[in-house]
């Protein structure tokens, strides 16, 4: 069993969709970044990879890469879950805090 702890957080700024898990929330801000800057699934993201010692979320999905231009990123997440299963591993559980 391996562990890892995931962390990401992004500013906020008027004329962005508000994105958490996966989840459009109602908001008049959201947050700032070249995907869709949903920090809640960066931060699983970014667990699941230290997990399998599969560096970060910048190394396999880099900002600037007009590949993940406003890309969701449960697709970032879908990839990644496929990476780690062609590795042998699979995911057993998370847990989630969110502090706002």
């Amino acid at each position: 069993m391996r562990t890892g702890i995931g962390y990401d957080c992004h500013r906020l700024a008027p004329d962005r969709k508000l994105v958490l898990g996966g989840v459009h929330v109602p908001f008049d801000k959201g947050l700032i970044g070249w995907s869709d800057a949903d920090a809640l699934t960066h931060a699983v993201i970014d667990s699941l990879l230290g997990a399998a010692a599969m560096g970060d979320i910048g190394m396999h999905f880099p900002p600037g890469d007009p590949a993940y231009k406003d890309i969701s990123s449960l697709k970032l997440l879908e990839e990644v879950v496929a990476k780690l299963i062609n590795k042998g591993f699979r995911v057993n559980n998370t847990d989630l805090t969110v502090v706002a």
